[in-house]
């Protein structure tokens, strides 16, 4: 299959593809939006022992073994049956690693996730997983998980072209399928305990993600939250190192990167979306953010 290895140079190889860089941590070659593969030789190990930021999305499912990843600042013991998500820009680790420990694993381009239909499927689902990166699975869905990825590797050892939708398509039914197990473990389990801090800036990225699209208002959530506006931002900024204002833009920037790339949308159409009534107000905006107008950053 697609065997992830270090090649004799010390480089990282998908297949038959080197990395040209052992520090860029790129985990698909150019112009590729899927991968999957087999870990046999412990490449992962050796490719994350440093914390960086994830150059995809991927979901790493532990055959056997064990290991300590962490994530987001978070540390996560990974055996058997284990299964971590980690999204584009998310600091991942693996930390320690047994000698038979295997994983199995698809990753996804950034590029693909971040398309506007993709985001605007998905954003629903991404305050749960960046709670609980790392998800026990049952038997059954565990064996289901992994021979959906053992299929996409045989898919890809004959070189069955995919298209993009395709692709698009086997991400979705994967998190979407990701969605139902989260649910069903969250009404089985104790959710994980949080402190006070912790449950507001936890709760926060949940009414974010309803009406990103239309409040910027820091008093909006504060409300929302029954908080007054400079708790709520000193406690956000306690917590994550930012301010309110940085994640809310966060969400807005990559919504209008999403239109901007990957639909006809004018310009002026997604700053509306967006609920900007100035298109030169928007384009400012985006420009802070990004360091370039919406216009050049679709011509990129």
């Amino acid at each position: 299959g697609a065997c992830w290895h270090p090649s004799k140079r010390g480089y990282p190889k998908i297949g038959n593809l080197r990395m040209k860089r052992f520090d860029r941590l790129d985990l698909l070659p150019e112009g590729q939006d899927m991968v999957a593969g087999i870990d046999m030789t412990g490449g992962f190990y050796r490719l994350f022992q440093t914390s960086a930021p994830f150059p995809g999305c991927a979901f790493l499912l532990c055959l056997r073994g064990s290991c300590r990843v962490k994530i987001h600042l978070t540390c996560y013991d990974l055996k058997e049956g284990s299964l971590a998500i980690i999204f584009p820009g998310v600091f991942f680790q693996i930390q320690e690693q047994s000698k038979d420990c295997r994983f199995i694993f698809v990753g996804f381009s950034k590029k693909l996730i971040e398309g506007a239909k993709l985001f605007s499927y998905t954003v629903e689902y991404t305050p749960y997983i960046f709670e609980r990166p790392v998800i026990e699975m049952k038997k059954d869905v565990y064996e289901l998980f992994r021979d959906s990825i053992r299929l996409l590797i045989r898919r890809q050892k004959i070189k069955e072209e995919m298209s993009g939708m395709q692709i698009s398509l086997i991400y979705t039914q994967l998190l979407l399928s990701l969605g139902s197990v989260y649910k069903k473990r969250g009404e089985e389990e104790d959710s994980p305990r949080y402190n006070r801090n912790q449950e507001i800036v936890k709760e926060l990225v949940r009414i974010i993600v309803q009406y990103y699209k239309t409040e910027r208002n820091v008093s909006f959530y504060a409300e929302k939250l029954h908080l007054s506006p400079q708790h709520l931002s000193t406690t956000v900024k306690k917590v994550t190192g930012k301010t309110l204002t940085d994640i809310l833009s966060s969400f807005i920037i990559r919504d209008a990167q999403a239109k901007l790339r990957s639909t006809d949308m004018t310009v002026q159409e997604i700053a509306y979306s967006l609920n900007f009534s100035d298109i030169s107000f928007f384009g400012k905006y985006f420009k802070r953010y990004t360091g370039m107008s919406p216009k050049q950053y679709r011509n990129m």
